[in-house]
């Protein structure tokens, strides 16, 4: 116990206290009472009141008065953990991944978004996506630090009508930190083919194969979509849209004019093991997309290459026709391009 002078104390075995005065000898003080007598007490009968110097001027006081003050301060971080205590700067990056139920079927799975925070800060988020020229919310909420979280769920048809996807954020972490600017990135998924099993890579985040949005470095003006091994995405692109120049295609006699190509072969990587319901579903859903989007633009005409084959797909595609869009025309495409495997439908 530091008693000295100025200090205010109470007496251990009798009612009453007040402020050390001075010391007789070094086991007795002189205490002033607040009658204004002076009393000899042992200092083992003393217990400390209080701190405060009798001259609040005194190095020793502000001393005494600094450990209360980190005492309290010790008392009111008592809930945040040690390790938030220790100071920390932002490290790690943010993603988004796409995942597939199964990755077996993939032509039929739904597929997951997800938001990983691979970081040391909490991230309060709001996620929006973008649909024929607008934005739409998904999502806002807070994802801890080292962790990911499902943020929406579409099917094949839905997210192949979206263009992108923007994230916003703002970081935090409790206790000692840096701040850090505002997240904002937008990611364009208009050039991936969701069927395609090569899109989607072994990674570090999920159990099955997916496929991860992440930013490359600090001065990327916008996420890109880059695989988790070797393989380097700029080479997956160029792949995609060397593929889709059979898929879908301008007539440069006529801008109005679209053509799909509806063989299976250029709808999924690999068909085998597919049955020919699978198939025949696959190149159905991809002619609804198709035309639903035809029918958003300014296309007059879109030509639909089925093939001839056993007629099913011409079968089913023309029975669609009739029964969800009546208003439409449509007739055999010219023989002389097409040959008789093929359906143009007028849109406007």
């Amino acid at each position: 116990m530091d008693i000295r002078i100025g200090s205010k104390v109470k007496f251990l075995n009798a009612v009453g206290g007040g402020t050390v005065k001075g010391f007789s000898d070094d086991k007795t003080a002189l205490i002033e009472t607040v009658d204004g007598f002076d009393i000899p007490v042992l200092v083992t009968d003393l217990i400390l009141e209080s701190s405060d110097s009798y001259d609040p001027g005194s190095a020793g006081s502000q001393t005494e008065h600094n450990e209360i003050e980190s005492g309290i301060e010790e008392v009111e971080k008592s809930d945040v953990s040690f390790e938030d205590k220790k100071y920390a700067e932002f490290t790690g990056e943010i993603l988004l991944a796409l995942v597939p139920e199964n990755d077996q079927i993939l032509h039929v799975s739904n597929l997951g978004l997800y938001l990983i925070n691979d970081s040391n800060y909490y991230m309060n988020y709001i996620a929006s996506q973008k649909d024929k020229g607008v934005f739409t919310h998904i999502s806002a909420g807070t994802v801890e630090p080292d962790t990911k979280l499902e943020i929406a769920q579409y099917s094949q048809s839905d997210i192949s009508k979206i263009s992108e996807f923007m994230l916003q954020g703002i970081f935090y972490k409790h206790g000692l930190y840096k701040p850090v600017e505002p997240y904002y990135e937008a990611i364009n998924i208009e050039k991936i083919n969701f069927y395609k099993i090569q899109f989607f890579k072994t990674n570090d985040y999920f159990h099955q194969k997916a496929l991860i949005f992440r930013r490359k470095n600090e001065l990327d003006d916008k996420l890109v979509a880059k695989n988790l091994i070797e393989t380097n995405w700029s080479d997956i692109i160029n792949q995609k849209e060397g593929a889709e120049e059979k898929v879908i295609k301008k007539s440069p006699e006529n801008i109005n004019l679209t053509e799909i190509d509806l063989h299976i072969e250029e709808l999924v990587e690999t068909h085998a093991g597919l049955s020919n319901s699978e198939i025949l579903n696959i190149q159905l859903s991809k002619f609804k997309d198709a035309l639903e989007s035809a029918l958003q633009l300014e296309t007059q005409k879109i030509v639909f290459i089925h093939g001839i084959g056993n007629g099913i797909l011409k079968y089913e595609l023309r029975k669609k026709l009739d029964k969800d869009y009546p208003e439409l025309r449509y007739q055999d495409a010219s023989f002389k391009e097409y040959g008789f495997g093929a359906t143009m439908v007028y849109l406007k």
